[in-house]
């Protein structure tokens, strides 16, 4: 959505494809438009069938692609790949906006910042540009652009970012990653001014029928001065259901009770491990579990709902530590818990770990796997356990008095019911956390539930 409303104020035509039916459908939608180039931005595991999908398209045409997003970020050899032509690493407005002007003037985009470029066979290999220092220059995002074509986005909920970067080290998070990537390219962690952030929301509220407001942020309490700030604003011009990011070591009651006057239904938070070593030492999350406590506790005091986001299947993780996990959980009284089986992306300090000590799956040594639900990317003797422990977290934490059925239960091969379980734990946490509709999360569930949990594209996968 950025990247469109970038290229239209640059006075270029753009359009969207999602996949609703068939791949050959899909293509002729994209060829029919006469593109002079396909871009696809993708994830780690999705880019095995976009790097298929573009394939089909130079079956019938020779437009050229470009992949952008986090994959070619952190695993540029993507484009020794045939049906690449392109990749661009890191944040894209500027770079896409020099290459469409490049093109439509006929100049050569060999040089282009940002970009890898196939040239008569040889990949030129650019630098990185400066970050965007004064993120209030960008244009807000294009949303008509999917929701105006596509009915089924139509959602009560927006997601906005008020900034963008997080000043933390998490061994398993792409932004360590990221920030030495950028690293003498200008301040990794900016923020807009809390008018624009109120302004893009008021603009999204004037086209659609927003019911909450999802604040993405990786780390929402960061800046406390700019809290208050927004949160007044929010009060005054906005008033709907709010949801936000935070870390549990950041949180402060003048914070929450600012946010709670403006609206705050639910916060998002990371535990990852019940385990404080884990959490600090190979994590390096850098959060103790004083400060989880803490923050729960005065959450539940100003009656703040808070989904928590948590991993099993570690490298070297045992079962009793991914059981304390679940039982740190039930203490705190968890309103939404939620649990996924780690996953090695490339690119990161954990991932790198486990690769050099040897522990990944065969699987996920070329990312086979695009979901973090289905089966652990991690070898290890608990492998299966582990799975399993992910999908019955939620009914441990609900529910700590089945604990010990758990733990024996936990030690069948998985199987379909508990597949059935998870997913019905996983609408119901969707459904209260993020304050949607029944109709929407049924929706929701019938349209990604391929993608999401058994790794095939769904029907909404662009």
């Amino acid at each position: 959505m950025y990247l469109s409303a970038a290229l239209k104020r640059a006075g270029h035509k753009v359009e969207v494809f999602l996949l609703e039916r068939s791949e050959e459908d899909l293509a002729r939608q994209v060829l029919s438009f006469r593109p002079t180039l396909v871009a696809f931005s993708v994830t780690t595991g999705m880019h095995h069938w976009a790097v298929s999908f573009a394939s089909l398209i130079k079956r019938f045409s020779k437009v050229p692609t470009i992949f952008g997003g986090p994959h070619p970020t952190f695993f540029p050899e993507l484009i020794e790949n045939p049906s690449v032509d392109m990749i661009c690493r890191g944040e894209g407005e500027q770079a896409i906006v020099e290459l469409a002007d490049k093109m439509e003037t006929q100049q050569s985009v060999h040089d282009t910042p940002n970009l890898w470029v196939k040239i008569d066979g040889e990949i030129v290999r650019n630098n990185l540009r400066p970050l965007v220092d004064d993120l209030d220059l960008l244009q807000n995002p294009d949303r008509l652009i999917y929701r105006s074509k596509y009915s089924f986005l139509n959602k009560s909920s927006a997601a906005f970012m008020a900034g963008r970067g997080c000043p933390f080290k998490c061994s398993f998070c792409f932004n360590q990653a990221a920030r030495q990537m950028y690293k003498g390219l200008g301040r990794y962690v900016r923020l807009r001014r809390p008018e624009k952030v109120i302004q893009e929301i008021i603009e999204a509220r004037q086209y659609f029928k927003l019911r909450t407001v999802y604040m993405q942020d990786d780390t929402f309490l960061s800046n406390k001065t700019w809290v208050k700030e927004f949160s007044q604003l929010y009060q005054d011009k906005i008033g709907l259901p709010l949801i936000c990011l935070i870390r549990a070591d950041q949180v402060d009651e003048d914070s929450i009770v600012a946010l709670k006057r403006a609206g705050l239904k639910n916060v998002f938070f990371g535990i990852e491990t019940g385990d404080e070593r884990i959490r600090n030492d190979l994590l390096k999350k850098g959060v103790k579990d004083e400060h989880i406590y803490a923050a729960a506790a005065l959450l539940r005091k100003h009656s703040i709902g808070f989904r928590t986001y948590n991993m099993v299947g570690l490298p070297g993780e045992t079962l009793d530590e991914a059981l304390r996990t679940m039982r740190m959980n039930a203490k705190i009284r968890t309103d939404y818990p939620w649990c996924s089986l780690f996953y090695p992306f490339p690119g990161t300090e954990l991932g790198r770990l486990a690769s050099e000590h040897g522990l990944l799956s065969e699987q996920s040594h070329n990312f086979g796997s695009p979901s973090f639900f289905r089966e652990s990317m991690i070898q290890s003797q608990y492998a299966r356990q582990m799975a399993n422990i992910q999908k019955l977290f939620w009914y441990g934490v609900k529910f700590p008095s089945l604990t010990p059925l758990l733990e024996r239960l936990i030690k069948l091969p998985p199987n379909p019911l508990f597949d059935l379980l998870f997913l019905a734990s996983y609408g119901i946490s969707l459904y209260g956390s993020e304050n949607m509709t029944l109709r929407e999360v049924v929706s929701l569930g019938l349209k990604n539930v391929g993608r999401f949990f058994y790794g095939g594209p769904g029907k909404s996968d662009s």
